[in-house]
């Protein structure tokens, strides 16, 4: 677990993940060895659990978790081969479930799957939340370098503000090399009550 600045605690979840329910990469496997899914899940709470209760929480990993959708667009939606089915990863799913029995998450990003789908199948899902309020954001967009018309290059980031401990606003965002934001998609944008 990290704490920026005391603003946010960010856990990681499992690195060098492929998605599609529990698999250890050789990588993984090579640097740490066998771990269960319970093992994995385990750490992930521990992490959120042990971290200050007061500060938003944001999980982070490489694929996100299943439960989000089974159809080619949904946000781990598989869709490079038919039939198209939860991509997620297991773990990360079990982690979630616990540790929102306990505390709120705020915010999960990942990436892994592509915002544009293969075989023509238009875009994925890329933002969402679930029934207990914790937001979904995949951030794979690819490319996520390109040349405008007009010749510019540009790079894509994920953009997400936090105010008063609460998300804000959340973004995909594509910079010149400048600095300057060239285009702006908003994912989401808390309402304002005056």
């Amino acid at each position: 677990m990290k704490i920026f600045k005391n603003q946010i605690n960010i856990v990681g979840c499992r690195p060098c993940s492929p998605g599609g329910g529990y698999f250890l990469s050789r990588e993984v496997l090579g640097v740490y060895g066998p771990i269960p899914e319970e093992d994995s899940a385990r750490k992930i709470i521990d992490c959120a659990l042990n971290g200050p209760q007061e500060l938003p929480l944001i999980m982070l990993g490489h694929s996100g978790p299943t439960g989000l959708g089974s159809e080619s667009n949904s946000i781990c939606g598989r869709d490079w081969k038919k039939p198209p089915l939860d991509w997620g990863d297991r773990d990360i799913s079990i982690a979630i479930t616990k540790i929102q029995r306990e505390r709120f998450i705020d915010l999960v990003i990942f990436g892994h799957m592509h915002d544009v789908l293969s075989r023509n199948l238009g875009s994925r899902n890329m933002f969402i939340f679930d029934r207990k309020g914790t937001a979904y954001l995949n951030t794979a967009i690819v490319p996520r370098y390109k040349i405008t018309k007009e010749g510019k290059f540009i790079i894509n980031f994920s953009w997400v503000e936090f105010e008063d401990k609460k998300l804000n606003h959340v973004s995909q965002r594509w910079y010149s090399e400048l600095g300057e934001i060239e285009k702006e998609v908003i994912l989401f944008q808390r309402k304002r009550v005056d």
